[in-house]
């Protein structure tokens, strides 16, 4: 037992004093792959994050679009209402003359009678 405390504390200080063997054993257990594939997946993830920028950028610009149709639609209606209160105000004064007219002609007939 003793044996082997003394050649894991040996190996441990290889590896943290000896560079080449740090690197061998790092190589051995598979370390560098391990790297690539992070590597890998960091532009994996960079690229996701660009495409989702760009799509939050898209929405926003039709989100934008839609707003600006919507308001050009409340115009639109607000005007359209606006002409068909006058018309009926127009209608309603017209009718209001025409009644007081018919009224005075009615009264007239009554007493003329």
């Amino acid at each position: 037992m003793a044996a082997r405390g003394r050649l894991k504390s040996r190996i441990l200080k290889m590896l943290k004093e000896d560079e080449e063997f740090r690197y061998a054993v790092a190589g051995l257990i598979g370390l560098e792959e391990i790297l690539k594939r992070l590597d890998k997946h960091d532009a994996e993830i960079a690229k996701l994050r660009e495409d989702m920028i760009k799509g939050f950028e898209r929405h926003d610009r039709e989100l934008e679009r839609l707003s600006e149709d919507m308001m050009r639609g409340s115009e639109l209606m607000d005007k359209r209402i606006t002409r068909l209160e006058n018309l009926i105000s127009t209608l309603g004064a017209r009718w209001g003359i025409m009644a007081e007219d018919a009224f005075r002609e009615g009264l007239r007939g009554i007493l003329e009678k």
